[in-house]
């Protein structure tokens, strides 16, 4: 299996094409001309400088005038400024455009991980997959951006290697060979640190993403409570200590083998060196070059020996560079990674949907267990569906599948008739709105929050209706900006933090404000006192008016403003009907709504005395 991943990875030549097509994909073709004035300007500048103490030795020495001496000067260092100029500002153009086309990258990845199947958001490999992926974009200095800034950074250094063995090899080849040689060790050294560290990016993603973890577990406000009240601040320190120095550790392996690779190419410098001088020297003092020739082929030597050995870092570099933008492409490109591929737009909004289960069985990835088995169930439209049973039932896992979130394992769900399969997955979430157990609340304002961006002003009215329908104007009007409020403090120091219940409300204005044709409400009063959740219950037929809605509930107090009720046991569906019919055949759902009540009676009488 292994080999045959190996053959389906992307050639290096081909990572690279696509690398340096992405400033034709951006519509920044203009790079290209960039690249090439700044080779050409970049590669003549030092072979051009080292000409100038030549020639002032020289003229020196065989008794030339000041005159002559100052006018060859200003002439090299003319052409020198020139050179200079084009290669500074075609420089600074070109690192603007990179750094532009990598965070245009951000779109394509964002808009990829928004079509993901679900299922692999759960899956920690994937995770470390993604991390390599998403590795390639964080900063300028690795992956993309540095591959596209080593490519650019090569190529005047090729040509001034080009220029320096020219002028070298006219006087002696053997000093060129020793060169070469002495680069060739250096390229094989860098290409082994590469391959090393290559090899160890998955060890280096799975550890840094868990310190990641415990980094952010211990900076997020969210978890403060928890962390004082049970005292977690040891445990949490130990862990995080503990995968910091596992992380430390894939680091240090990676700069021991950079160390000790590098001995050989220190080695290899001290010899081509030597040969180099020994040469030069020893032709001076045979009267075959000038004193201004030393001086120029000593210059050449150490520029030749230093631009061939960064033209090989850089190689190494360009190496690593490929290597997670091979991971990025292959992760861009692979189509297995998306749920639904079909190219049905969603339903019109005014669509009420039917929603049916057919022979539907479903385990997740990676188990053997099956949550659903041989499942047919029908939703009519307009209907409106308690769900409810015990935990571990299924409940949350088929809103999972309603939504697409995860694909069933056999049989098929049909919308209005139509297989969910082919429906494109951000057109087939457009028709739903859908308020989690988990509620999250984002640092932007309390309309930003609902909108989910800068809405027009009749949307903002939209969503100012909707917070009224939940029962949040009074709160939301006290607050220092009223609507245009920030939530969090994550972001600004003036945020406000909002109550679980009252976060919960958002949630529910959001998907009112969403418009969609199901409305799916998975606990959403959790976190709501009863009179909260009584008013909520009060308005929710005006809520979900004129849309199939779905509602999962452990307070059955709720079932009675449904149409239908589903109660779930570990067997799959084991009643079905209205509120009334099923209290009438006094089973399951009977003995739970009864001992609910109970509760509620007894806790209210006790509040009473």
């Amino acid at each position: 299996m292994a080999k045959q991943n190996e053959k389906k990875q992307m050639s290096g030549l081909k990572v690279l094409i696509r690398l340096l097509h992405s400033f034709k994909k951006r519509n920044r073709s203009y790079a290209y001309f960039l690249m090439f004035f700044y080779t050409i300007a970049a590669g003549a500048l030092p072979v051009v400088l080292i000409y100038i103490p030549r020639t002032v030795i020289d003229y020196l020495t065989e008794g030339g005038s000041e005159s002559v001496i100052l006018k060859a000067v200003a002439v090299i260092v003319g052409i020198s400024l020139i050179l200079g100029v084009i290669s500074a500002v075609t420089d600074f153009i070109y690192k603007g455009v990179a750094t532009k086309v990598r965070i245009s990258e951000w779109d394509d990845m964002a808009r990829m991980i928004v079509k993901l199947d679900y299922k692999y958001m759960e899956d920690s490999n994937f995770s470390d997959r993604m991390g390599i992926a998403t590795e390639c974009l964080n900063g300028n200095d690795s992956g993309f951006e540095n591959g596209l800034s080593k490519i650019f950074a090569t190529l005047p250094l090729i040509v001034s290697s080009v220029l320096y063995s020219v002028i070298i090899g006219k006087f002696q080849p053997v000093i060129f060979i020793a060169c070469f040689f002495g680069t060739a060790v250096t390229v094989c050294v860098n290409k082994a640190v590469a391959n090393y560290t290559l090899k160890r990016k998955e060890d280096k993603a799975k550890a840094e993403r868990h310190v990641n973890y415990y980094n952010n577990t211990c900076y997020d406000f969210s978890y403060g409570k928890d962390v004082r009240v049970y005292n977690l601040t040891g445990k949490l320190a130990d862990n995080y200590k503990k995968e910091a120095v596992t992380y430390i550790k894939v680091i240090k392996d990676i700069a021991n083998r950079k160390f000790f690779y590098g001995l050989y190419e220190l080695f290899t410098l001290l010899l081509s060196d030597g040969i180099a001088y020994f040469f030069i020297v020893k032709g001076y003092y045979y009267n075959l070059i000038t004193l201004g020739d030393v001086s120029l082929y000593i210059g050449a030597v150490i520029a030749l020996s230093t631009a061939l050995r960064t033209v090989s870092q850089n190689f190494g570099e360009i190496t690593a560079s490929i290597g997670y933008c091979r991971t990025y492409f292959e992760f861009l490109s692979d189509k297995t990674l998306f749920a639904h591929k079909g190219g049905n737009t969603a339903l019109p909004s005014d669509e009420t949907l039917k929603i049916e289960f057919k022979n539907v069985s479903f385990k997740y990835p990676g188990t053997e267990n099956y949550v659903i088995k041989n499942f047919d169930f029908t939703i009519e439209k307009g209907e409106k569906l308690a769900i409810v049973g015990i935990n571990g039932a299924g409940k949350s896992t088929i809103i999972k599948l309603i939504t697409g979130l995860f694909d069933v394992t056999e049989g098929e769900i049909l919308i209005n008739g139509t297989n969910i399969g082919e429906f494109d997955s951000v057109e087939y979430r457009k028709m739903f709105s859908v308020v989690f157990q988990d509620i999250n609340i984002f640092s932007g304002t309390v309309i930003e929050n609902v909108t989910g961006k800068n809405p027009t002003e009749e949307q903002r009215e939209f969503a100012i209706e909707c917070l009224e329908k939940v029962g949040l104007k009074e709160k939301i009007e006290s607050l220092p900006k009223k609507y245009d409020t920030t939530l969090l403090k994550v972001i600004e120091d003036d945020g406000v933090e909002l109550s679980g219940g009252q976060n919960q409300k958002i949630a529910i204005a959001r998907a009112l404000y969403k418009n969609a044709n199901a409305v799916i409400l998975d606990e959403p009063t959790s976190a709501l006192d009863a009179l909260a959740e009584a008013e909520i219950y009060r308005s929710f037929d005006d809520l979900t008016k004129g849309k199939t809605a779905i509602y999962i509930s452990h307070r059955l107090s709720s079932t009675k403003f449904c149409d239908k009720i589903a109660l779930f046991s570990k067997d799959g569906l084991a009643e079905y009907g209205n509120h009334s019919d099923l209290m009438a055949e006094k089973g399951k759902y009977y003995e739970m709504f009864e001992t609910q009540g109970k509760y509620y009676r007894e806790g209210a009488t006790n509040e009473k005395n």
